[in-house]
């Protein structure tokens, strides 16, 4: 017996499952997910925690794995529970290597993340959505509030107009000619709210804030007061939900998601 032998770094790596960070295979294992889709998971959350923007996410949704199970749940608390903010899927979606689509009728999954309850505060919030449908309809693609004219939405490529709103009764608007891409919206200040595609800022609206919607926040429809309105066709390989992002960690946001996608081959 030798004593006092050093344990070499890469032991203590094959150990742990070969060296994966911890919420990321806390992920990984909920999932049942293997192979590249585990690596990309692994290379996202260390990507996201490199950029200190990890802490600002709530819920972040990689839909992975090609299956219901496998994509209802979220990295950042893989418990299967209503409160770590797992999905419940509804409706006639279908799910692929691509990621989760909503069919545009009847399709959306409830977060079980209300924003009153849940979110730091009226003016401290993201939601994104990575879409990889080209549709150019009435679609709203996230959201949730006591009607259709106030809380929270994405309104990705209606009319060749994208709309956001962040806890206001109005939306800020930008053209756009095609609905593919990185969608992400935030707000830090009272009084303005701020849209981005890809690794652009598409739009700053000065519009202020006034509630916080109660309802649960859905993806692939906006939740009016319960009711699944607008829903969505596109299809869906990511979404988030969390605090409010700079410019700054809003581009390192969509290049760590972008940098996931394409280690997936389905980058748009």
């Amino acid at each position: 017996m030798i004593i006092g032998k050093a344990i070499s770094p890469f032991s203590i790596k094959r150990r742990n499952g070969g060296g994966n960070d911890a919420d990321a295979q806390a992920f990984i294992t909920a999932s049942g997910i293997s192979g590249t889709n585990a690596t990309a998971i692994n290379t996202l959350v260390v990507n996201l925690k490199s950029a200190s923007i990890w802490t600002k996410m709530k819920a972040l949704y990689p839909m992975v794995g090609g299956t219901a199970t496998s994509c209802k749940f979220n990295l950042k608390d893989s418990r299967d529970l209503d409160a770590a903010f797992r999905l419940v899927f509804s409706g006639g979606g279908t799910f692929s290597s691509a990621g989760y689509q909503p069919n545009g009728v009847n399709a959306f999954a409830n977060t079980n993340f209300a924003p009153s309850v849940n979110s730091s505060s009226i003016n401290n919030f993201h939601s994104s959505y990575y879409s990889r449908t080209n549709v150019n309809l009435t679609q709203v693609d996230v959201g949730c509030g006591p009607s259709d004219l106030q809380g929270i939405l994405l309104e990705i490529r209606t009319a060749n107009v994208t709309y956001i709103r962040i806890n206001a009764p109005t939306t800020s608007s930008y053209a756009d000619t095609d609905s593919l891409g990185f969608y992400l919206q935030s707000r830090l200040l009272g009084n303005q709210q701020k849209g981005y595609k890809n690794s652009t800022l598409k739009i700053t609206g000065a519009v202020n804030s006034n509630t916080t919607p109660g309802q649960n926040y859905y993806i692939g429809a906006y939740n009016s007061n319960g009711l699944a309105a607008y829903p969505s066709s596109k299809q869906c390989a990511f979404a988030s939900i969390g605090d409010g992002l700079t410019d700054a960690e809003a581009l390192a946001f969509y290049n760590a998601v972008q940098t996931f996608n394409t280690t997936l081959a389905r980058q748009v």
